[in-house]
């Protein structure tokens, strides 16, 4: 008997630690609570934008004055309380220097914090059958029309009708960079593949690049300040023929 859905769960879902026999269990859950699902989205999307902040921290070396070595040596000498403690001063004046000045640095806004706003967008909305009823294939032009008047420049929703997926709704989401157009696409049976794209701050330009995040394949690249990320639960080498009929498109923009 499947267990019913708990915090360790949606604490798994969160992180990306979500356990294969678990993803369907929790995916039906969450389509059936979108509220829970929206606070779940604001959660990742905030733990993700913290570990970008303070990446940097934890990648900084010990400083010299508080490796075990030094404070050995320093114990040696004549006066080492004080020499010890003028450290630790120190140490702590840098690293919360640091620190401060850190938590006013916006997080990442490249290619993988892009895909990774792809692969959550893609895990929320392709389970919904049907669709929420904003997101329907004949809304294409006021999507357009509003995604095109929030980036400041004009949107078009590629036709992947050559590579077997037709668009099937879109709308407008939340990142942590701002706003986002996400498109969705049936193609046979029940597959389905998603195309978020958004304006970059970083990686403005990137060549295409296919990457996993578990069940879920990524191809993303960015050209002329837009980033665009191909989702779907497919392998990157099978979407990067998708996402080439795309990127062909979208560079006649």
């Amino acid at each position: 008997m499947t267990s019913p859905v708990g915090d360790d769960d949606l604490m798994a879902w969160i992180d990306g630690r979500l356990s294969p026999e678990r993803q369907p269990v929790v995916a039906a859950f969450l389509s059936a609570h979108p509220d829970v699902r929206m606070r779940l989205i604001n959660q990742a999307e905030q733990a993700r934008a913290l570990a970008a902040a303070f990446a940097p921290v934890a990648a900084q070396p010990i400083p010299a004055a508080m490796r075990i070595d030094a404070i050995r040596e320093r114990r040696r000498r004549p006066g080492w309380h004080a020499a010890l403690a003028a450290s630790l001063l120190l140490a702590v004046g840098y690293g919360g220097g640091w620190m401060s000045a850190r938590q006013f640095m916006p997080a990442s806004a490249g290619i993988k914090s892009l895909e990774q706003e792809a692969t959550d967008n893609y895990r929320v909305f392709a389970i919904d059958t049907p669709l929420p009823g904003e997101m329907r294939p004949d809304n294409g032009a006021g999507l357009i029309r509003a995604a095109s008047i929030r980036f400041g420049r004009r949107v078009a929703i590629p036709d992947l009708r050559r590579s077997g997926y037709r668009y099937a709704g879109g709308q407008l989401v939340a990142t942590p960079h701002g706003p986002a157009a996400l498109f969705l696409y049936n193609g046979a049976g029940s597959t389905s593949v998603a195309l978020l794209t958004r304006p970059m701050k970083i990686d403005k330009s990137a060549p295409m690049a296919g990457t996993r995040d578990g069940d879920v394949g990524r191809v993303s690249w960015a050209l002329n300040g837009m980033g665009y990320s191909v989702v779907g639960a497919r392998s990157p080498e099978a979407l990067h023929p998708i996402a080439e009929e795309a990127q062909r498109q979208l560079s006649r923009t």
